[in-house]
């Protein structure tokens, strides 16, 4: 099965220079969400559209290692257990649901972080898990409606 654009320039643009832009601006959308607009939700999108467009441009064998349909359903499971225990570990610590400053995080010298800090790591490792979970979950939707094949045979 050849993929949709048998251009060599084009599959060489898209593997190279587009599909690394496309993740990398995600990344950077997801990173700085909390700063500015953006998020786990947008970032995680843009990163599913880099991975879409080589679905549509490279070779199924090629745009496969970019992420396998197995492994889009398996990241989404991840990416959204992860969201959850940061959701839910600072109840167990005594807080609310995403109550990120009550997470116990202890450093080398067993002094707590401080407030903020705590905060600013919950908020990110909750936006990590969320772009994961968007990602493979838009992924995988797309790869179940375009008829993509599937690694389970």
């Amino acid at each position: 099965m050849n993929s949709l654009f048998p251009s060599n320039i084009l599959q060489f643009f898209v593997r190279i220079v587009l599909v690394p832009v496309i993740m990398l601006f995600g990344l950077y959308v997801v990173v700085h969400g909390e700063e500015s607009p953006g998020g786990g939700f947008q970032g995680g999108a843009m990163m599913a559209a880099g991975i879409i467009v080589a679905r549509l441009t490279l070779d199924p064998e090629q745009d496969q290692r970019v992420l396998s349909s197995r492994m889009a359903v398996v990241l989404g499971l991840i990416g959204a257990l992860i969201a959850v225990g940061v959701g839910t570990a600072p109840m167990f610590a005594g807080g609310n649901f995403l109550d990120y400053g009550a997470l116990p995080i202890p450093q080398e010298d067993g002094q707590v972080l401080p407030h903020f800090g705590v905060r600013a790591f919950g908020i990110a490792v909750f936006e990590m898990g969320i772009a994961i979970a968007v990602m493979s979950i838009l992924v995988t939707i797309f790869d179940y409606l375009a008829g993509f094949p599937n690694d389970s045979g």
